[in-house]
């Protein structure tokens, strides 16, 4: 336990880290959990795996200044899609500064991508390319200061305390080595989560905000370590069921079920599937793994490897 707490540990400091400086790609591509498969029921909805898959692709040719495709695939896919963030992928900033390198931008696109993503003024003026797109259309910081007010009331800041609570009793609780101790506030945790997805649907970053929450103490909300909990204490059959339903929707990070479904697996001694907490050794169907991820809406082994390499650097 402390050595998986550990790692989880690192998980969150990167993700921290990143926060404050959000599928099947083809029809052929068939998932391994049939919780995922696409139903006939489902065709003319909008599904969020495919979705994923296309940012991850678009996001390495941003990294790597290749912002005509970049805004290619993004401007096709944002046509049909409201913009959800991937796995260290700001989808809306990749589009707005990709788009300024390649046609024209205006100053509505500047003003709807604050609308979007702007909740922390310091992070927003901190950002050298959107700072000179503001310079560029001369909105200034009283602007952005309204903005970010205006978007900073529509968050749910008791929930947003309560998850920060959360999240720290779930490690509090095992300093205690109590099992019943645990097992019992895990399954308070399990009750909540439910009732809140029930009532005001995934606790995303649009419903409690990020890591930065302007004019608010930051608030270490963590769902995924909760979720891995939800493995053998929660109510297991109900998460397993209900969040890929949220994924598709684009409402739940993947991030949320992989732990759930890592965790499951190691308990019950079946193979890993996605390995988002869980090291890969060498004997590790790396291409397995891969399909597994592109099916929930993770990127691959690859992409992640190549982040960490550019978060590190």
């Amino acid at each position: 336990m402390n050595i998986l707490k550990t790692s989880i540990a690192v998980t969150l400091l990167t993700l921290i880290v990143i926060i404050s400086c959000g599928s099947r790609s083809t029809d052929s591509q068939q998932s391994t959990d049939t919780e995922f498969h696409h139903k006939n029921s489902r065709q003319n909805e909008l599904n969020y795996i495919s979705y994923y898959s296309e940012i991850y692709k678009a996001d390495s040719l941003f990294v790597t200044k290749n912002y005509h495709e970049t805004y290619k695939i993004l401007d096709r896919l944002l046509k049909r899609y409201k913009p959800v963030k991937g796995w260290f992928v700001n989808v809306s900033r990749d589009y707005l500064i990709s788009k300024s390198k390649v046609v024209q931008v205006e100053r509505t696109d500047v003003i709807n991508y604050l609308n979007e993503q702007a909740y922390s003024v310091e992070a927003i003026l901190e950002d050298n390319s959107v700072s000179k797109l503001l310079e560029q259309f001369h909105i200034d910081k009283s602007e952005v200061e309204k903005i970010v007010a205006k978007n900073v009331s529509k968050i749910n800041i008791p929930l947003r305390n309560e998850l920060g609570k959360m999240t720290l009793r779930d490690q509090e609780v095992r300093d205690t080595k109590n099992y019943d101790s645990i097992r019992k506030i895990d399954w308070q945790h399990s009750k909540r989560l439910r009732e809140i997805i029930e009532t005001v649907g995934f606790p995303n970053e649009k419903i409690v905000g990020g890591y930065s929450l302007q004019g608010k103490p930051h608030s270490e909300i963590f769902l995924p370590l909760i979720f891995n909990h939800m493995a053998y204490n929660g109510d297991y059959d109900y998460f397993k069921k209900k969040l890929p339903e949220l994924i598709r929707n684009g409402t739940c990070d993947p991030f949320n079920y992989a732990m759930l479904e890592d965790r499951r697996n190691e308990i019950n001694n079946k193979p890993i599937e996605y390995h988002v907490i869980i090291p890969i050794e060498e004997k590790n169907d790396k291409m397995k793994i891969n399909a597994n991820r592109k099916a929930i809406g993770l990127p691959s082994i690859e992409f992640e490897m190549f982040k960490k390499k550019i978060m590190s650097n």
